[in-house]
């Protein structure tokens, strides 16, 4: 190599060399540029101005509501609060230290253990991380048999659970806890499975474990035969529930003997129950007599809707649950006979002697006898809201063949209006078909 060759080859990495140098010190000055814009923002922007509590209270409106319960939504990143995370470091820090964002979670897992992912169970326990020490509302959606991760996730904060939703898709294997932790804070549990048939043994643990619970919340179906030869099972008393719900469940419209589940619990503190789905009355009468005598709850709301077919033919045993809770401020009654209720109102003031609300949705047609005895009952009883949901020949039940109930006569609507303006909360009517 020649002498002019190594000097040409000097020059070159001499000025390689300054080339990097100068790319350092840009670099280093663009560095020093972001973070000035950085502090020049936070001087310009609103929140940088406010205190650290009015930040969090402002952010925490950014989340899903429905009305005014907020929702625990299965995390999005396009959604608060994962979405102020990538605005800038500024709402980044303030959602980090905000940590009633993150004590709302929705777990989603539809697949069973075998095809779990770890990453799923490491981003849930980094979300309840960020909760720190507040109450927890949890949703599970998917399967019934969870993943040791997550498992272990729930049985690490079970302490700070106070809402727990389970949406299942299949039945717990035979023997099996869907959850092992006892949850010392819980006050609200809903349990819905779409599919198959529940054990009461399946959620006896949850149950016996959580002593704070005061709302509970059963859809789907019910007990499958083999529990009725378990004679080990004794009624235990779960003194802070104050509400039992068995809504209807679209997805399993023949819910059958749901009220078998009242044979295994006493609840003394019970103040609303709602049983709104199809019962067998017949085959359970005897545990809901039972429950209601063991229990002799402070009930104050009562929401009875049964299947037509359902409802006991002699009205007398129809009329029996409603003596057994004298205490009664609030009836919303649907079945076959509802007319004998309004009929016993009427004559016996010892009936229900605080009812203010009452709601009759029938399942057999009005006569126009029956408007003369709603008058009269309405003439004697103080009730604050009275409403008559009469049958829509626009829905389906069952094969039935619906016509239009008979429209009250002029004269009932007058008398309707005049109780109404009396004071009474009065509606009488159904789909588009309204007359008072």
């Amino acid at each position: 190599m020649t002498m002019v060759q190594q000097e040409l080859r000097q020059q070159i990495d001499d000025l390689s060399s300054m080339i990097e140098a100068q790319r350092l010190v840009l670099s280093g000055l663009m560095n020093q540029r972001c973070q000035v814009q950085r502090q020049l923002n936070s001087v310009l922007d609103p929140m940088a101005r406010l205190p650290l509590e009015l930040q969090s209270k402002i952010f925490l409106h950014c989340l899903y509501h429905a009305g005014e319960s907020r929702i625990a939504r299965t995390p999005d990143p396009h959604l608060a609060p994962m979405l102020l995370l990538r605005v800038c470091q500024l709402w980044r820090d303030i959602a980090l230290s905000t940590p009633e964002l993150w004590n709302y979670l929705t777990m989603h897992w539809p697949s069973p253990p075998s095809g779990a992912n770890d990453s799923d169970s490491r981003f849930f326990g980094m979300w309840l991380k960020r909760s720190q020490s507040f109450p927890l509302t949890l949703t599970w959606e998917g399967s019934s048999v969870l993943a040791n991760g997550i498992q272990d996730l729930i049985d690490e904060c079970g302490g700070r659970v106070e809402t727990l939703t389970l949406l299942l898709n299949s039945i717990p294997p035979r023997g099996s806890h869907i959850l092992r932790a006892p949850f010392p804070s819980l006050r609200k549990l809903t349990i819905n499975c779409s599919v198959g048939r529940f054990e009461i043994r399946d959620w006896m643990s949850i149950l016996k474990t959580s002593p704070m619970l005061t709302h509970v919340t059963f859809l789907g179906s019910f007990l499958g035969p083999e529990i009725e030869a378990d004679s080990t099972q004794a009624a235990f008393t779960l003194p802070a529930i104050r509400e039992l719900h068995f809504p209807h469940n679209s997805g399993h419209p023949r819910v059958v003997n749901a009220t078998r589940i009242l044979k295994y619990i006493t609840l003394p503190a019970l103040e609303i129950l709602h049983i709104r789905c199809h019962l067998n009355l017949f085959g359970g009468s005897e545990d809901l007599v039972a429950f209601l005598t063991r229990s002799s709850p402070p009930l104050r709301s009562l929401f009875f809707e049964l299947d037509s077919l359902y409802w006991p033919s002699d009205s007398k045993d129809g009329l029996k649950y409603l003596r057994m809770v004298p205490n009664l401020t609030e009836l919303s009654l649907g079945a076959k006979d509802t007319i004998s209720v309004v009929k016993m109102l009427t004559r016996a003031s010892d009936f229900l002697p605080n009812i203010r609300h009452l709601t009759l949705n029938p399942m057999s047609f009005f006569q126009p006898e029956d408007y003369e005895t709603v008058i009269r009952m309405l003439d004697v009883r103080p009730l604050k809201s009275f409403r008559l949901n009469m049958m829509d020949p626009s829905a389906a039940l069952g094969n039935a063949t619906l016509s239009r109930d008979p429209a009250p006569s002029e004269h009932i609507i007058r008398e309707l209006q005049r109780i109404r303006d009396s004071g009474i909360d009065v509606h009488v009517g159904a789909g588009e078909r309204i007359f008072v």
